[in-house]
């Protein structure tokens, strides 16, 4: 079963992708789009390309809780690709993913992929333990 890694971002969105088998990922790629609809239909078009079953997108939740502009941007996202895909789009923990990716040796043109990789990644892990997969 192979993994979409998406890390949603406002100007760039980064991309990863699991092994065919669900265990590692790696960073694919990252759109440069600003236009949701875009980023919308470059998302559903790697899934089909890189032959995705699941599509992981990472949310950004506050660190006190609640909610904020840009988690309710990342929602309805998922709720539009959710209603146009046919593969199964669940959400995952992005928290420290981006400062995970900067303090490795990432170049800053790849942060975003690497970003997302480290979300795909816990959410991988988290599956393999068969622990429930909480969103």
């Amino acid at each position: 079963m192979r993994f979409l890694g998406v890390d949603l971002g406002e100007s760039r969105t980064g991309l990863a992708l699991s092994d065919p088998v669900g265990i590692t990922c790696r960073p694919l790629d990252i759109l440069h789009e600003k236009d949701p609809d875009a980023v919308l239909a470059a998302v559903l078009e790697t899934a089909e390309c890189e032959g995705a079953d699941v599509i992981v997108v990472g949310l950004p939740r506050p660190l006190s809780g609640g909610t904020n502009r840009q988690l309710k941007s990342v929602e309805a996202f998922v709720e539009k690709l959710a209603a146009r895909s046919p593969r199964l789009v669940t959400t995952w923990d992005e928290r420290f993913t981006s400062t995970l990716a900067r303090r490795g040796k990432s170049r800053r043109e790849h942060v975003d992929s690497v970003a997302a990789c480290h979300m795909l990644q816990g959410y991988l892990d988290r599956r393999s333990n068969a622990l429930p997969v909480e969103q």
